[in-house]
């Protein structure tokens, strides 16, 4: 018997990809002048023109389910006065075009100090709990208050 294979976001890896160009998506529909970086090896997901004439980076990381975002494999938490995370989650319903994923703009240095963090068992992989970010971070929930007011000061 010959088993067919689906292809989705839940199990080919496109889950980041199609968390990038939401977050794209909502930069566009706000006016920002944002600028995707493509590639499967680069360091910036996004890049967005402050007010000021400044560089923002946007950091875009999605899960489908209420997973941990995956941070880094570098050991460490990147940190950067302008470095801001998108975290997007699909809630297990990435499939269905339907329903609509939560997503938060938190500056990174906020994340460090304010958040949980977990290293792996190989002391490179950081995660982001999913749950704590829920629990604490509600006024960044599908909010672009906060990236707005960092566009703004630089």
């Amino acid at each position: 018997m010959i088993k067919k294979i689906v292809r989705n976001a839940d199990n080919n890896y496109n889950t980041n990809l199609a968390s990038e160009y939401l977050i794209m998506s909502i930069l566009c529909r706000t006016g920002k002048d944002a600028f995707l970086s493509l590639g499967n090896k680069k360091g910036v997901d996004i890049i967005v023109k402050t007010n000021l004439g400044a560089i923002c980076i946007v950091e875009v990381k999605g899960v489908n389910k209420r997973n941990d975002w995956l941070i880094t494999n570098s050991g460490t938490f990147t940190t950067a006065p302008n470095l801001i995370y998108a975290l997007v989650c699909y809630n297990g319903k990435i499939d269905d075009l339907g329903s609509t994923p939560d997503f938060w703009f938190i500056p990174s240095i906020k994340l460090a100090e304010n958040t949980e963090h977990k290293i792996a068992k190989n002391g490179k992989t950081v995660y982001i709990s999913n749950k704590y970010v829920r629990e604490n971070y509600t006024e960044y929930k599908n909010s672009t208050k906060y990236l707005e007011e960092y566009l703004n000061a630089f």
